[in-house]
């Protein structure tokens, strides 16, 4: 995997990032930032050619390792969506993991943007504890994106797939 991080993501997980690179993101590549609601920290992460992004606490990081809990979060969330065992397989490898500064900055304003609207839905809603992790990840998987030519990152993820298969 590679994992592309915010300065403040490398921060928090006291990772030390490599140079980063232009090559052209693959299936493979996520990028992560940190971003606050009520006080409390959660990672998005999101994949890099789709826009497809998910939220994790950070404490379940710290407890759990960052590869680990990567790989079950990032599992849980797309089979919630609706990938097959063989999309995950293109989706989410075993590693080696590659920590990375950020090189995109059309997906880092798309992730700042998803944080702002988790703040927004997490005061219209009443707090985090009125939030399932799906409605969490809906703030961005269902949200048209203009970096995909408007479409719904969950189900430009899927056309993805299928034309990577296809092909």
């Amino acid at each position: 995997m590679i994992f592309r991080l915010t300065k403040k993501a490398a921060a928090k997980l006291r990772v030390k990032l490599a140079p980063a690179s232009a090559d052209h993101p693959s299936l493979v590549d996520w990028y992560c930032n940190v971003a606050t609601a009520q006080r409390r920290q959660f990672l998005l992460f999101t994949q890099a050619t789709t826009q497809f992004s998910f939220w994790v606490p950070v404490t379940e990081v710290r407890r759990g390792g960052f590869g680990r809990v990567f790989r079950l979060q990032a599992v849980e969330a797309l089979r919630d969506y609706g990938f097959t065992d063989d999309d995950l397989a293109k989706i989410v490898d075993e590693g080696p993991d590659i920590f990375t500064a950020s090189a995109d900055r059309g997906v880092l304003g798309s992730m700042v943007d998803y944080a702002k609207m988790l703040q927004y839905t997490v005061e219209y809603q009443g707090g985090l504890q009125r939030l399932s992790r799906r409605t969490m990840n809906d703030i961005a998987n269902k949200c048209p994106m203009s970096m995909i030519g408007m479409k719904l990152p969950a189900e430009y993820l899927h056309e993805v797939l299928r034309a990577a298969g296809a092909a």
